[in-house]
């Protein structure tokens, strides 16, 4: 259910997200969004990469766009887009297209081994995903995105923001956002995350 959810966020968002932060305010010169699963663990994603703003400025940016995409998602649910009008149209197309893109396979067979062995190795390896994906499907509504872009994009969730710097741009710590911390070296990373000794997993 939350991957449908997130394929159709990373599908909608991504124009919107480039027309914003890329065209209109010159933020950089990449602008992509998207989801994603490692593990069995779902991911939204927000790449953004440019040479002209530090990465603090971008971040914060990034935010401001995320909490108005709120607004931009509200219309797309009740009044639909201009090649899909209605809210409740436009859901239905955009999520059939989120189905398909779940349920596409690699095409070469190299890509599909790699496939299945991800999925055997995941925590939750299951193979009949077109079941249970299908089965999920038929029970989501326009409502659960606006739901789930509240609790898992704008809400109280985790969120893990990557900054490079580039060499025109020092590390600076940003001391002005309590729940922001920056880290200038993978150890400090890892002692910050991990509470036992994680060497093998790097």
């Amino acid at each position: 259910r939350k991957e449908i959810l997130l394929t159709i966020l990373g599908t909608a968002m991504k124009d919107p997200a480039y027309a914003t932060l890329r065209t209109r305010e010159h933020l950089g010169y990449t602008v992509f969004t998207g989801s994603l699963s490692i593990a069995s663990v779902e991911f939204f994603y927000m790449l953004l990469q440019g040479s002209h703003y530090t990465p603090e400025v971008m971040m914060d940016r990034v935010t401001a766009f995320l909490n108005s995409y709120r607004d931009t998602l509200h219309t797309l649910i009740t009044k639909g887009s201009e090649d899909t009008p209605g809210g409740e149209e436009w859901f239905e197309v955009t999520k059939k297209d989120a189905i398909n893109r779940l349920l596409s396979r690699p095409e070469s067979q190299v890509g599909l081994s790699d496939y299945y062995a991800a999925t055997a190795h995941s925590s939750w390896p299951f193979f009949n995903r077109a079941e249970y994906t299908l089965a999920a499907a038929q029970h989501l509504v326009k409502e659960d995105l606006l739901s789930f872009y509240d609790s898992y994009i704008i809400g109280d969730s985790r969120q893990l923001m990557i900054q490079l710097h580039g060499s025109a741009y020092p590390i600076q710590r940003n001391t002005s956002v309590p729940h922001r911390a920056t880290f200038t070296s993978e150890k400090e990373l890892r002692e910050r995350l991990f509470d036992v000794n994680v060497d093998f997993l790097w």
